[in-house]
């Protein structure tokens, strides 16, 4: 999610971007700014029963992350901001038209990121019809939390609550994470580490406690996670051929819209098969570009290579925490570790 972790310092430093980082200290200090302590909102009798439960659970939440996981959890999440919307934060994808390696932009502490971010979504929209008609392929997703990497105290916000029990737990597990480690220059690393960490510790979580939740449900959601990624994926695949080909620009333009239309026909097919599909829908309606399908390779490209370093670990954090910050710290054998599971491989040595 979006970092804007020290804006006042990127602020005063960036006179060439004041626009952009005008905005982010405005809606960054904004949202501070209406932040009620959580005890206070829980114990206030006007608050809806609904969001007094998904409050208590954050702090439970917060109690095993820090305890079980080993992920910094203190001055974090202690505070709600009610906002009338479905999303904090729009980020702006881009990419060439014939190309999946994403559209970076750079800053001056969290180095370079594969995605822009905006309080305003009328902004952030503004950014991508910009992009769009320089020729870049172009896509703006609603973010529903970001962390500030340690920075300030995050609070928690209406649209993080708006989900379910577990999604809740996953949600904060994966800001957390971005707390505990982040990698400059390095967006897929630090999403998919965020997206693996969560996922395995929700599923401990509910393992240990009652959250009501419907396994067959949470069973059916697993599946259709792996069936909606392997979609893309195979998605991917054509299009790199395709791109890697010398065909000419045209035929590239045509190959390029049957392989999105195929991937929407795939998609129908499948959700027929498996009906809790139906949860992307709303994606495969999007403009299936290369921008928005690199986004989901951010999220989850590199969660296998994360699940092999932790059962190598024998599940145990600590061990898994060390071997992670041991990638970080070298950058070589990151990337070495990075090619090795884009090939299928794994990095004994990590």
């Amino acid at each position: 999610m979006y970092p804007v972790s020290f804006i006042l310092y990127l602020f005063f430093l960036s006179g060439c971007q004041l626009g952009y980082y005008g905005q982010a200290v405005k809606g960054h200090l904004a949202l501070m700014g209406k932040r009620e302590p959580v005890e206070e909102v829980v114990a206030d009798a006007a608050t809806p029963e609904a969001v007094r439960g998904q409050l208590r659970l954050s702090e439970r939440v917060l109690d095993y992350a820090a305890t079980d996981m080993g992920l910094p959890a203190e001055k974090v999440y202690r505070s709600y901001v009610a906002l009338d919307q479905d999303a904090v934060v729009w980020n702006v994808l881009a990419a060439p038209r014939f190309s999946l390696q994403p559209r970076t932009w750079c800053y001056v502490l969290l180095g370079c990121l594969s995605y822009r971010g905006y309080f305003d979504e009328a902004a952030a929209r503004q950014e991508a019809r910009r992009l769009d008609a320089q020729g870049s392929d172009t896509y703006v997703s609603g973010a529903i939390a970001y962390s500030t990497l340690g920075w300030f105290s995050d609070p928690l916000t209406t649209p993080m609550l708006d989900t379910s029990g577990a999604g809740l737990v996953e949600l904060m597990l994966h800001e957390l994470t971005h707390r505990k480690l982040y990698i400059r220059d390095d967006t897929r690393f630090n999403e998919s580490l965020a997206s693996m960490v969560a996922r395995e510790g929700t599923l401990r979580y509910l393992a240990r406690h009652d959250l009501n939740v419907d396994l067959t449900l949470w069973a059916q959601r697993d599946a259709a996670r792996g069936a909606f990624l392997a979609l893309i994926e195979g998605a991917r695949e054509r299009l790199e051929r395709l791109y890697a080909s010398d065909r000419p620009e045209q035929d590239k333009l045509a190959a390029k819209a049957r392989i999105i239309e195929r991937l929407r026909a795939d998609y129908l097919a499948r959700a027929d098969q498996l009906p809790a599909l139906a949860a992307y829908r709303g994606f495969f309606q999007g403009p299936l570009n290369n921008a928005q399908l690199n986004g989901v390779q951010d999220y989850h490209g590199l969660v296998p290579a994360f699940q092999r370093l932790l059962l190598a670990c024998g599940g145990q954090w600590a061990c898994f925490w060390e071997r992670v910050q041991r990638l970080a710290d070298d950058d070589h054998a990151r990337r070495a570790w990075q090619a090795q599971a884009r090939a299928g491989g794994q990095h004994s040595d990590a």
